[in-house]
């Protein structure tokens, strides 16, 4: 019998996470980029700025938003990814000897890839 609660559990707790899309992603990042001198230097926002965020992506109408409607916590947490995968990319670009564009990336195919 403590299958069927275990699946509901499960179940109630993917239904609570914030499934990106990424016109979601777009939206998130023109609005940063607008209000970018409440970020400072660091681009450390204020929650004000990710509950706006938030408002925003929520709010556009071309949007079909899958999952909870998205919050000021899911934006902060899903902009410290973003910037994460920047500065992890902006390590690889700038050693010696790798190669990376903007178009397609480092280049790697095939069985490699799935290593990365």
């Amino acid at each position: 019998m403590a299958q069927p609660e275990v699946a509901q559990f499960t179940q109630q707790i993917d239904a609570s996470k914030a499934h990106w899309q990424e016109a979601e992603v777009d939206v998130l990042l023109h609005h940063l980029i607008e209000n970018r001198a409440a970020g400072g230097d660091g681009g450390n926002f204020q929650l004000s700025t990710y509950n706006s965020a938030a408002a925003a992506i929520n709010s556009n109408g071309t949007i079909t938003t899958m999952g909870p409607p998205k919050t000021g916590k899911m934006v902060k947490t899903k902009w410290t990814s973003l910037k994460k995968i920047f500065h992890q990319i902006e390590t690889y670009h700038n050693m010696s000897g790798f190669h990376w564009d903007n178009v397609q990336g480092a280049g790697i195919d095939g069985p490699a890839a799935t290593t990365i």
